[in-house]
């Protein structure tokens, strides 16, 4: 029998928010890398926009999976099923194809984590009511979001990789100058990038949505959890990292993987 167990339900909690304070720091730097080059080469500018975006959502998904309060409705069993659809990528080359492969992969993990946060939710209210049934469904919906999520952030780790050479070969050609960025025409790029969250998203943001076919459809909505972009919070221009996407992110996302994984234990 499927049971979520309490003491690594707090470790992932408590990962998920570590996470997603790392979410927001690459947000600001992806930003930093689209404003950078938003006058040199527009569509690998917007990619990194949509990127800096995407991050944002996961990490607010993240957060609302720390949080996490009980709710009523465990007769529902939510299950992501989100795929990518790597031809509805927009591809002017390969270094845009693997940015944009990046954002569509964030979004598929904030689809994660939003039916993991139900189902969290949803499992507490049931063994609160004494519906062990209804607990038990729950669990199991638990388990298999869980491994979805971890999944895809393992299959993340290469993809990093390859958005670090694609920056690095922009930054190269285009001789990128991050000392002369302002702080306004940063946090514009991202706005206009963007567009108006969430009812009416930016053309490159509705791009990258269109390639993950079966997520929520308020997927670009996740809600107050009172974690704002930095960005448009910013009092001063992020600064320039050695690689774009640093090797913290990539161990956040292996830790939170493996606490993911056992997240349910099966109980006699």
């Amino acid at each position: 029998m499927p049971e979520v167990s309490d003491t690594q339900k707090q470790a992932v909690k408590a990962q998920a928010a570590r996470m997603a304070v790392n979410d927001n720091n690459m947000a600001a730097i992806l930003a930093g890398g689209a404003a950078v080059v938003a006058l040199l080469s527009p569509p690998h500018a917007a990619v990194l926009g949509v990127g800096s975006a995407a991050l944002w959502f996961c990490g607010n998904y993240r957060q609302s999976v720390a949080n996490d309060p009980s709710r009523d409705d465990f007769d529902v069993v939510t299950v992501t099923s989100a795929q990518l659809d790597e031809s509805a990528l927009p591809a002017e080359d390969d270094r845009q194809r693997v940015i944009a492969r990046f954002d569509a992969m964030q979004l598929l993990v904030s689809d994660g984590l939003l039916a993991l946060r139900s189902s969290l939710e949803r499992y507490d209210g049931a063994r609160a009511a004494g519906n062990d049934s209804a607990a038990n469904d729950q669990a199991d919906a638990v388990r298999q979001n869980a491994e979805i999520v971890a999944g895809i952030q393992e299959s993340l780790v290469p993809v990093v990789s390859d958005v670090n050479q694609a920056w690095v070969s922009l930054r190269d050609q285009f001789q990128v100058n991050w000392a002369g960025l302002s702080l306004a025409d940063m946090q514009q790029f991202y706005r206009d990038t963007v567009g108006d969250l969430p009812e009416s998203p930016g053309t490159a943001l509705s791009s990258v949505r269109s390639a993950v076919a079966g997520a929520a459809d308020d997927i670009l909505d996740p809600g107050d959890t009172g974690l704002t972009h930095p960005v448009l919070d910013a009092d001063t221009v992020p600064s320039e990292p050695a690689q774009l996407i640093g090797d913290d992110y990539v161990t956040g996302l292996n830790d939170f993987s493996a606490a993911l994984r056992t997240l349910v234990v099966d109980s006699a």
